[in-house]
């Protein structure tokens, strides 16, 4: 359920961020700070060695029309995020903190069709969007973009995980969930 939840939250975000090409790019910073809060519920109430993994797995489904080294960077996503909960993570808010810092990259998969196949990229927005719309996503993602975007998403998902221990603890610790 908790996978499902995540799922859905984080196609809402990209859904409402994806319509303009500029805001598009801020997907991974947006997700991280819709997410957080989800994640960390997630981690706390299943609190077993490669549920994060099975999670990734989901969205690497997702990213299968999208690209190859998109389904690929969501299972590596998954395995460095199991690697950070390997030592006690399931158990400490710390340790859940710095996997979902991992986990909140997730989001960038899909656009590392700018790396290796731009034109492929370009194409499949052309077809969801348009021919403008594709123009200005071209023009706005150089290689180089994937830096910014990996970090917009380790900033956005510091935010969640600020926001996200405030919720768990106001709401989900007083009422006994956690």
């Amino acid at each position: 359920i908790f996978g499902a939840v995540y799922i859905v939250v984080m196609m809402v975000t990209v859904t409402a961020f994806g319509t303009i090409p500029i805001l598009y790019l801020t997907v991974p910073f947006f997700v991280g700070i819709t997410c957080a809060t989800v994640y960390m519920l997630f981690v706390m109430k299943v609190p077993k060695r490669g549920s994060v993994f099975i999670l990734s797995v989901l969205i690497a489904i997702l990213y299968l029309p999208a690209s190859i080294p998109a389904v690929i960077y969501a299972l590596l996503i998954g395995l460095v995020t199991e690697a950070v909960l390997a030592k006690d993570g399931y158990k400490s808010y710390k340790r859940i903190e710095m996997s979902f810092l991992a986990f909140a990259n997730i989001t960038v998969g899909p656009f590392l069709g700018i790396l290796f196949a731009k034109d492929r990229f370009i194409d499949q927005c052309v077809e969801y969007y348009g021919q403008e719309y594709g123009s200005k996503l071209d023009a706005l993602t150089p290689s180089w973009i994937i830096l910014p975007l990996l970090g917009i998403a380790i900033i956005g998902g510091y935010i969640g995980i600020r926001i996200g221990r405030k919720i768990l603890k106001k709401h989900f610790k007083k009422a006994g969930v956690i």
